[in-house]
This record gives C-alpha cells, sequence and structure tokens, in this order.
C-alpha cells in the first residue's frame, strides 16, 4: 500500500497499474488518512509546495518530475483505482427499520445509486467509524452501522456538543435568558472579576464566544494549557478563564477552545437559571422527535459544554435537518431563522490550522460554534466532533450526512491524536460530496 501511494503521488501510472493488479489494497491509508486515490483525485496545484520539496531534497540523487507529466497522469490513475461496479453493487444500505422516519430510494430523491454505494463501500473499510447515514429532502435514504456501531448506539459524540450548544443559545436568545448577544461574558461570572488582571477580558462578548473569537488560546497548541485542561486532578475548568493568557485582543482572531465552549455552557445555565440536560430535553430534543442521552458534568455540577453529549446517528441527523429547514419542524418553530443563519455564517476564514482538513475540505470557516468549508464547487455546513462524528448540512442537495466514530477517549489528542483515523473518515465524506454533480 504504501508502494501505491507512492507511485501513484509521483504519477507512475504503469507502476499504479502493475501494482493494483498484483492486488495492492487500494482502500489502504497513510498517516493522513488517505487512500491512493484520494491523493490523484486532488487538483496537481494543491501538492505543488509538496513536490518542490521532494525535487529539492532528491535532485542531488537523480529525482527528476516532469510536472506536466505528473499532473495528465492524475486522473488515469484516479480511475484505475475507483471500485468495480460489481463491488459497488454487492453494497447494501438500505435502513432496515423506518421508526419514525420516513424512507426513500436514492432514484425517488435523485441520487446516483453507484454514489452512495461507493460512499458506504469506501465506509465498511474504515476501522474505527460506527455508523453512516444519508438524510435527501427530509427522507432517511441511506443508513448502515460498523463495528460497535447500531440505531440505539451512544457515545460522546466530542464537539458535536457544541452545535447542539449553539442551538440551545438561540432558544434562549428567543427567550430572552439571554437577551444581549454582544453582553459582557464577565457579567455571568462575577466570582472571578476581582482575579482578573488583564482588562481585556472585561472587554470579552457572549458573542465573541459562540465565534470563538475571545481572544483564548486553542489548548491544542498550547501543551501545558491541554495538559491543565486533561491530566490534572482538577476539572473545574472556569477559573481558566481567568489564568489562561488571552493571545489576542477579543474580537480580533479566532482560536479554537475547549474552555471557551464549557465557559459558555455554564453562562447559558445560568442565565437560564437551569440544569442544561432537562433544558435541551424540553426545548430542543422533544420538539424535534429526538432523544437525549447521557450528559456528564464539571464538578460544579454544569454540563460540559465543549463535548461529552450522548445521542444517536439518527438523532444527530435531526438536528442537521432542523438547520437545513431554518429551525423548523413540522410547523413549528423551534429555533428562530435568523439564528440559524447567524449560527452557519463564517466569521473566520481559514479557521483551521492548516488549508484544508484531509484531503477534500477546503476553505474552512467557523460560526456559532458550527464549522464551514468547500469541496470542490459544493458549500456546507457541519458539525464537528474529535474521532469523526459529524453533521453535514449540505444545502444545495437538501441533504445531511452523518457519521458516528469511536470518540478516541483513551488516546490524548494532542500526543496520540488519531488524526489518521479521523481524517480517514473526512476523507470518505469529501469524497462523496466531490461526486455530486454541480446544481445549475
Amino acid at each position: 500500500s504504501q508502494a501505491l501511494h507512492i507511485a501513484a503521488f509521483l504519477g507512475r501510472v504503469g507502476i499504479v497499474e502493475a501494482l493494483a493488479v498484483g492486488g495492492a489494497d487500494r482502500y489502504a491509508r497513510n498517516g493522513d488518512g488517505s487512500t491512493a486515490y484520494d491523493i490523484v483525485a486532488q487538483p496537481f496545484k494543491d501538492d505543488r509546495a509538496t513536490y518542490d520539496g521532494l525535487v529539492a531534497a532528491l535532485r542531488p540523487l537523480g529525482l527528476v518530475l516532469d510536472y506536466a507529466e505528473v499532473e495528465a497522469a492524475r486522473p488515469r490513475i484516479a480511475g484505475m483505482l475507483r471500485p468495480s461496479a460489481e463491488d459497488i453493487a454487492s453494497v447494501t444500505y438500505t435502513p432496515s427499520d423506518a421508526g419514525e422516519w420516513k424512507l426513500a430510494t436514492p432514484v425517488e430523491t435523485g441520487l446516483e445509486p453507484t454514489l452512495l454505494g461507493e460512499l458506504f463501500l469506501d465506509a465498511s473499510k474504515l476501522n474505527n467509524l460506527y455508523g453512516l447515514l444519508v438524510v435527501k429532502d427530509g427522507k432517511l435514504v441511506a443508513e448502515s452501522y460498523f463495528h460497535e456501531g447500531s440505531r440505539t448506539q451512544l457515545s460522546s459524540r466530542q464537539s458535536v456538543t457544541k452545535s447542539f450548544l449553539s442551538a440551545l443559545f438561540g432558544i434562549a436568545h428567543r427567550e430572552g435568558s439571554v437577551p444581549d448577544l454582544d453582553t459582557a461574558m464577565i457579567s455571568y461570572f462575577p466570582e472571578l472579576q476581582e482575579a482578573i488582571e488583564d482588562p481585556r477580558k472585561n472587554e470579552i462578548t457572549v458573542r465573541q464566544l459562540l465565534q470563538m473569537r475571545g481572544g483564548y488560546p486553542q489548548e491544542l497548541l498550547v501543551p501545558k494549557h491541554h495538559d491543565a485542561l486533561y491530566f490534572t486532578d482538577n476539572w473545574n475548568w472556569i477559573p481558566h478563564l481567568v489564568d489562561f493568557p488571552l493571545v489576542r485582543d477579543p474580537g480580533e482572531g479566532f482560536g479554537y477552545s475547549n474552555v471557551t465552549s464549557h465557559a459558555l455552557a455554564v453562562l447559558l445555565s445560568r442565565a437560564c437559571k437551569a440544569d442544561l440536560a432537562p433544558y435541551a430535553e424540553k426545548h430542543l430534543f422533544a420538539p424535534i422527535g429526538a432523544k437525549l442521552g447521557a450528559w456528564s458534568v464539571d464538578p460544579s455540577g454544569y454540563r460540559w459544554g465543549w463535548g461529552e453529549l450522548q445521542v444517536t446517528a439518527r438523532d444527530m441527523a435531526r438536528l442537521g435537518l432542523l438547520y437545513l429547514q431554518d429551525g423548523a419542524w413540522e410547523g413549528h418553530q423551534v429555533l428562530p431563522a435568523h439564528w440559524v443563519a447567524a449560527s452557519l455564517r463564517s466569521y473566520t476564514q481559514d479557521a483551521w490550522t492548516t488549508p484544508k482538513v484531509g484531503r477534500y475540505f477546503s476553505n474552512i470557516g467557523y460560526g456559532y460554534q458550527w464549522w464551514s468549508a468547500t469541496v470542490g464547487t459544493h458549500a456546507f455546513d457541519f458539525a464537528w466532533g474529535h474521532g469523526g462524528q459529524l453533521i453535514v448540512l449540505l444545502d444545495e442537495y437538501d441533504m445531511v450526512i452523518v457519521t458516528t466514530a469511536d470518540p478516541l477517549t483513551a488516546k490524548d489528542p494532542l500526543r496520540d491524536p488519531g488524526w489518521d483515523e479521523e481524517q480517514a473518515i473526512i476523507n470518505v465524506v469529501g469524497k462523496f460530496i466531490a461526486s455530486l454533480p454541480a446544481r445549475k
């Protein structure tokens, strides 16, 4: 498989063909979670810097690359590495039990069955995927579960929790519990006021926290902050609003911060004078026919805002469908339409640490605890949790794509992150989105 990746990257058509005929595993993935197909499916220009570095390093050893030849070889190699029609036809993805969902076939919703077949074939080769669902035009079109997954399976959906929390903010904002998003964060944490030494922290607003633009550091990039959160006996995170230094002025830039999301959860609980679990059940889950699983608490009894919420894959799809429907569910406006629009607006571009997430997701943006991206000509929003939990909103197709996966709680996201497994799932979804024809 390593040879297949290298040959594909170097544009060696004959070698790729020989390896494929010889039984090389075309589903094998490299350390970035990419198959050889994922490598050549992307534009040559996306990898130009890598080619330049490789040639510069290996030119003394005689490496010469004809860039035009390598670029021309990419689509040919991609064609070689696609699965056969027989392999695609062998895949089953029809939902086995409708439950409360309306069902439809791909053809009935205008989807090409072979594209779905390839998606689910790719998914079946992943090591850590639990579930994959596709909802189109409000109907469940495709569904399958793998490994520990099932229709009733529950585990932490990691940072997908943040997007559920954002929905709760929309409800509380409508009800007047959080009437002004430009209110200072510190007004909800009076016990911290005297301890704050940086006056900029008094200027951080609720809106900036929702946008991840409060100025707090991205803990995953600062080991001492990351370890303070996850590798001490003190799980009381709110004091970190005081002791974690700001890395920029509030509102001046993006920093993906788990402390920020937990502060939002505590803030919302205080504003609503409610435990967020029953609040969510009453105002969000029940109205859309969903059910909240476990949602653990911090030492003070507040629900964690950064993660830990448990929900089934189908109920994740319900949240996605709610957002595609501008907050409406069966004639009832569960979320204000203006809140949905504001949540999915991108307040930060280039929000990730690299230009792409995996091989396909580009132009990464961030709204109110929701991400956005593009794959080719397709633009979409998504909730994203570590391990490969996704709720993708493809408005262009009136489609929701959901993945659930091993939350990788046994791995340290900094030192043993499992990004290869997570990006493998993202690449499978990205490949499917890339295969969809552009809507006129």
